[in-house]
């Protein structure tokens, strides 16, 4: 599978993964009461990427909120993608987080304790509007 492309709903955040390139992307809510059905293929997939990797791989998380129980899976993600790191393999993880979004950040940074995967953190600004 090169492609695994979900749309974003309510509470599920958009899944872009390009198997093929290595760039994966998460971005919006992230707030499911039971995100086991929407995570297990998710890890599989990653599982399944990390027997045969890309050269690099990239993975933003751009996402506005996060709830307990999807976070457990979203630290699932990341564990897979530190073993390939562990295996000198040439992985990021973007973490994109609004300034007023304390919590993110602070899950963000708890991950990147957690793993020696490297982090970059983006700050964005809500309702940031620029004038020309």
């Amino acid at each position: 599978m090169d492609l695994l492309y979900k749309e974003a709903s309510e509470n599920t955040p958009l899944v872009s993964f390009n198997f093929k390139k290595g760039l994966f992307i998460l971005e919006g809510q992230c707030t499911l009461d039971e995100p086991e059905s929407f995570f297990t293929s998710i890890e599989n997939h990653v599982r399944d990427y990390t027997k045969q990797p890309a050269e690099c791989t990239i993975l933003t998380l751009n996402l506005s909120a996060i709830n307990i129980s999807s976070s457990k899976f979203l630290l699932n993600i990341v564990v897979l993608l530190d073993e390939l790191y562990q295996l000198n393999k040439d992985v990021k993880i973007r973490w994109v987080y609004n300034n007023d979004e304390d919590g993110n950040y602070e899950l963000g940074n708890d991950y990147a304790d957690m793993v020696s995967v490297p982090f970059e953190f983006i700050e964005t600004v809500q309702n940031f509007m620029t004038t020309i």
